[in-house]
């Protein structure tokens, strides 16, 4: 447990630090904010050249009142901050065939775009829901919105009751096979495997409850962009008192006698501290910072590690007008892309996620013009592919997937091009091998093994983010943050 008094240093100013930041100086202790690059945000960051504006991030909000509950514990509110728009589309779905599904968020809307691809899905989508629904009300409370204990949450929780509802033995394919004939259905209900960077065909059938999230509970947007968050955050911060220090990297998390006593930058100054959070994945930190851990640090890197991706930013000088603010072009043979990422290998015919921001921030572009962002999934690698000789020629691969969707044109249309690739995302993050969820969820206890929030040898020393408990994506960073606040300030034992 925390001490109640005492200067928090926080490292890394990604979501979960911001919000454990937030949470600490609310309570009232003297918090330090340590970010090594020159923004805030982490991967939650934008990007602006030659009139465009990219978020380079997360482009989805998913369960706003998380972000509402730690404003108003900060005095505020996300109504009186943000612009929150309700998505009328999650994601529309495109296959080389022309086949198009569009994930709405009415009910009525949603069942027809169903009955278009396979009347006989519509009722198998209703049970679907029910089933990971049934799913989300076991594990919600327990894995999300409590710090995850292992089998001691576990056992206060109903689930060794109604653990059979789990869905743990299955895969989610498995499962989303017993409910979808047709493949096209199929393929939309198991991509959301990839919103934990892992496989359809093997993370636990449990993961479905990330579709009921998305379709039960809706697809969101804060006008003006995702970075607004970040700035949202920082204002927060900075508002109760945070001192927020950037261009600051952390060269040592000094301990003694198995308790935390400061942080050491690598500009030589030095932080005294009774608690860090540290917003940065478990196996760097053990690795860099904190002495005698390396032995900690190279048991994680054996673990498996989530995708990675390749993200590409395009200015375009024309409006692609049937790609709606997310866009998926799936691959022709999902099972065979998967297994190529597994094997550390680039997939021919990749599926590509696009994103723009035209139909609600028309300034994000010049007249005309449209701020593209895409994303294809690629392996976590430590050295294995040679990514500044590999973009160029994956690029060019992209667009002819692309050329297939009706963006023939696109590499004339192309006014500025930005790419980020595993090798960047390990720079910029912190994140081994590029991951950009950390470990991977494809075995049946992985939700039970991420690395635990509270450091089990360094009293006061705590962790947030992507690499620890519950996980990847905007909401779930806040929760993590939270869960880091609440160990430092004693609410948790």
């Amino acid at each position: 447990m925390g001490t109640t008094e005492g200067r928090v240093v926080v490292i890394g100013a990604g979501v979960g630090g911001l919000a454990s930041a937030i949470r600490c100086a609310q309570a009232g202790r003297p918090t330090t904010l340590l970010e090594a690059r020159p923004q805030l945000g982490g991967k939650l960051n934008i990007r602006h050249d030659a009139g465009f504006t990219w978020d380079t991030g997360p482009s989805l909000l998913t369960m706003p009142w998380v972000l509402d509950e730690l404003l108003q514990c900060a005095g505020t509110s996300l109504a009186q901050e943000l612009d929150i728009i309700s998505l009328p589309s999650a994601c529309r779905y495109l296959w080389e065939d022309g086949s198009v599904f569009d994930a709405y968020a009415s009910l009525p809307k949603m069942l027809d775009s169903i009955r278009h691809i396979s009347p006989d899905d519509v009722h198998a989508f209703m049970r679907f829901l029910t089933y990971a629904g049934n799913i989300w009300d076991l594990t919600a409370d327990p894995f999300l919105y409590q710090p995850f204990h292992g089998l001691k949450s576990v056992a206060k929780s109903n689930m060794l009751h109604r653990s059979w509802q789990l869905d743990g033995i299955r895969t989610m394919d498995q499962a989303v096979r017993s409910y979808f004939r047709h493949p096209y259905m199929q393929q939309v209900m198991n991509r959301f495997a990839t919103y934990n960077g892992s496989s359809p065909f093997r993370t636990p059938a449990t993961f479905n409850t990330i579709a009921w999230a998305e379709f039960a509970l809706g697809a969101f947007y804060p006008r003006g962009g995702m970075y607004g968050i970040t700035q949202l955050l920082e204002r927060t911060a900075r508002r109760l008192g945070v001192e927020i220090k950037v261009n600051t990297a952390v060269a040592e998390i000094s301990h003694h006698n198995g308790a935390v006593r400061g942080v050491c930058t690598s500009d030589g100054d030095y932080h005294e501290a009774t608690d860090v959070i540290c917003n940065v994945d478990p196996q760097i930190a053990y690795e860099r910072f904190i002495p005698g851990a390396k032995g900690r640090a190279e048991r994680l890197k054996k673990r498996e590690l989530s995708m990675s991706g390749m993200a590409i930013l395009w200015g375009i000088d024309r409006a692609y007008t049937h790609l709606d603010h997310h866009t998926v072009c799936f691959s022709p043979n999902y099972r065979a892309e998967f297994a190529d990422i597994d094997a550390g290998r680039l997939h021919d015919t990749p599926t590509v996620y696009l994103n723009h921001t035209m139909n609600y921030d028309p300034s994000h572009a010049p007249a005309g013009g449209q701020n593209l962002f895409a994303l294809v999934n690629v392996p976590a690698q430590r050295g294995a592919i040679d990514w500044a000789a590999t973009a160029p020629v994956y690029i060019e691969r992209v667009m002819d997937r692309l050329a297939t969707f009706g963006l023939a044109d696109i590499r004339d249309r192309i006014v500025v091009q930005h790419v980020y690739t595993p090798d960047d995302f390990a720079h910029l993050y912190s994140a081994p091998g590029g991951a950009i969820y950390g470990l991977a969820s494809n075995a049946r206890t992985s939700a039970f093994m991420r690395p635990p929030q509270r450091d089990r040898d360094i009293n006061g020393l705590v962790f947030c983010g992507t690499g620890t408990h519950p996980g990847g994506g905007v909401p779930l960073a806040l929760l993590s943050g939270k869960h880091a606040a609440g160990y430092v300030l004693g609410n948790h034992t």
